[in-house]
């Protein structure tokens, strides 16, 4: 594995890191403000599903970085789904807005990766 290879490992590992502790505080703030035991629950599983997959990512497995996307694109359809059924901005339009953008440089870190190319 090259160094340019290693690099973007490392730039979606800690993305998604970050992501994930986003995830996972955002279940908490959902059952703290409105008692939401399944706001609690999703969270705390996607958040430590995409915690793991950041840590495999990290230590350069390329099935972490593909069950990362798989993980963020639920997330997507779900804020999706959330955001249109509720149209508010917060929790799940703003939830909407950071998941995109990071599925967007996750897609581009993913282009750059040499050798087979996704079909992303």
């Amino acid at each position: 594995m090259g160094s340019m290879e290693k690099k973007i490992f490392r730039k979606i590992g800690v993305t998604v890191l970050l992501y994930s502790i986003l995830v996972f505080a955002g279940g908490v703030m959902g059952f703290a403000i409105k008692k939401s035991l399944p706001s609690l629950l999703a969270g705390g599983v996607f958040g430590l599903a995409l915690l793991f997959s950041s840590v495999k990512t990290l230590t350069f497995r390329r099935w972490g970085l593909y069950s990362s996307f798989i993980l963020m694109l639920l997330l997507d359809a779900f804020f999706s789904y959330r955001f249109l059924l509720a149209q508010t901005l917060f929790p799940a339009g703003m939830m909407l807005i950071v998941t995109t953008a990071a599925l967007i440089f996750l897609i581009l870190q993913l282009r750059r990766l040499p050798g087979k190319k996704p079909v992303l």
